[in-house]
């Protein structure tokens, strides 16, 4: 029953079709081909996130129960976070000035707090090694600046998710391969 609806449905409205002259030919496939700066720069810019992503599993284990070793712990932790943030930052700064100037300030969105950050995490490091011991205090100075350089952190992503790239720049991701991962 359903086959001779659909083919009544056909017949019928093919006494409304009108015909045309002229073959069928297929459109323009339009795709934005990005210039090579952008996507080199769009590369490199993908390539920094990449890295803070994977670095991101910086973790501090247990303390030891020796006070020595547990400064030393404490101390070697905070150094792989300023180092993290170091090449991030670097990196970051050499995309500037972008190809196209409006993206400049998607970067400074970026660095500038990423910046504050490490420069926090730089001095929760020196407190620990400035230290003769881990007293209470010390510990305290240095959870308040780490609590610090989170809080900068989160500051940041909000304003990313505000801070948009140029057009030209979102065409430019489809063509990186930092971008696709």
């Amino acid at each position: 029953m359903k086959r001779f609806a659909v083919i009544a449905v056909v017949l019928a409205t093919a006494g409304c079709a009108t015909p045309v002259a002229g073959r069928p030919v297929a459109g323009p496939v339009t795709t934005k081909t990005s210039s090579p700066e952008v996507v080199r720069w769009m590369n490199n810019f993908c390539g920094v996130a990449n890295y803070l992503v994977a670095s991101g599993g910086v973790q501090v284990g247990e303390a030891p129960a020796d006070p020595a070793a547990a400064k030393k712990s404490i101390s070697d932790a905070l150094g792989r976070v300023v180092d993290i943030l170091d090449v991030a930052v670097h990196d970051l700064e050499e995309l500037t000035p972008a190809p196209v100037t409006a993206a400049d300030a998607a970067v400074e969105v970026i660095v500038e707090p990423l910046a504050k950050a490490r420069d926090k995490f730089v001095s929760a490091k020196s407190t620990v090694d400035g230290a003769a011991e881990l007293t209470t205090d010390v510990f305290s100075s240095v959870m308040q600046n780490m609590t610090e350089a989170v809080s900068v952190m989160n500051d940041a992503v909000e304003k990313m998710s505000v801070t948009s790239l140029p057009d030209e720049f979102t065409d430019a991701a489809t063509q990186a391969e930092n971008c696709r991962q």
